[in-house]
C-alpha cells in the first residue's frame, strides 16, 4: 500500500466507519455520543472541501482549516461540558473557553496568515484536549466518575480524543516548518504517522459507538 493511497484515500474514507456505525445506532446514542457523531459529521465535510480545494480548483484550503479549527474546539469544549458536568465556576470555563478560543482564532488570521496553517490555534486547542482528557481520567480515578471499565463508550470516545491530539501536538506545533530540513521521504514518514493518529481515533470512536445502549 502506497503512503499516498493510504493518507488521501484509506484515511479519509475510513470517517465513513464511525460516522455509519453512529448512525446505525442513533437512537440508543446518549448525548455525548450524537456530539461525537456531530463532530465526524463536520470533519468529513471539511476534509471533502478541503480536498476539493486543493485537488480540483487548485486553490489554498488554508482558509477552511482556519475555520475548521474553531468549530473543532467548540464541539469538543460542548463534548466534555455534557461529560463532566462541571458545576460554579468550573462550568463558567467551558463557557467562556470557547468564546475566547474562536476570538484567538480570528486574531490568528492576521498572525499567521489566512493561506498558512494555522499551527499556533491548532498547537493551543491541542493542549486544551489533552487537559481535557485527562481531567476524566484523573476523576475516573479518584472514584468521582463510575466509570471504571472498558463497557463505557465515554471511555472510548475520550481515549480517541487523547491519544489522537497527544500524538499530534508536535505535527501541529512545527506545521509550518516540518519541511524545513526534511527530505521528502522523511516528511512523508511524519505525515504517515499522522494519519495514522487520525485512523486510530476512528476506530476507537467506532467502538464507543458500538457500546452505547438505549
Amino acid at each position: 500500500m502506497s503512503s499516498i493511497f493510504f493518507m488521501s484515500v484509506l484515511v479519509p474514507l475510513s470517517i465513513l466507519l464511525p460516522i455509519s456505525t453512529g448512525l446505525y445506532k442513533f437512537n440508543r446514542l446518549p448525548v455525548t455520543a450524537r456530539v461525537i457523531l456531530y463532530y465526524l459529521f463536520v470533519s468529513a465535510v471539511v476534509s471533502a472541501v478541503a480536498v476539493f480545494m486543493a485537488r480540483v480548483l487548485h486553490t489554498n484550503n488554508q482558509p477552511v482549516l482556519h475555520i475548521y479549527t474553531a468549530v473543532e474546539l467548540v464541539i469538543f469544549n460542548w463534548f466534555y461540558l455534557k461529560l463532566l458536568q462541571p458545576s460554579g465556576n468550573n462550568k463558567k470555563i467551558f463557557i467562556v473557553l470557547p468564546v475566547v478560543f474562536v476570538l484567538f482564532c480570528f486574531i490568528n488570521v492576521f498572525l499567521q496568515g489566512i493561506h498558512h496553517s494555522s499551527s499556533y490555534t491548532r498547537s493551543i486547542e491541542a493542549i486544551i484536549c489533552i487537559l481535557f482528557a485527562l481531567n476524566y481520567f484523573a476523576r475516573m480515578a479518584s472514584n468521582d466518575l463510575d466509570k471504571k471499565n472498558l463497557n463505557q463508550p465515554e471511555f472510548y470516545f475520550n481515549t480517541g480524543i487523547f491519544l489522537y491530539f497527544s500524538g499530534s501536538f508536535m505535527f501541529f506545533v512545527f506545521s509550518n516548518f516540518i519541511n524545513l530540513g526534511l527530505s521528502r521521504q522523511q516528511f512523508n514518514i511524519l505525515s504517515v504517522i499522522y494519519a495514522s493518529l487520525v485512523l486510530c481515533m476512528y476506530c476507537i470512536f467506532t467502538a464507543g459507538f458500538i457500546l452505547c445502549k438505549k
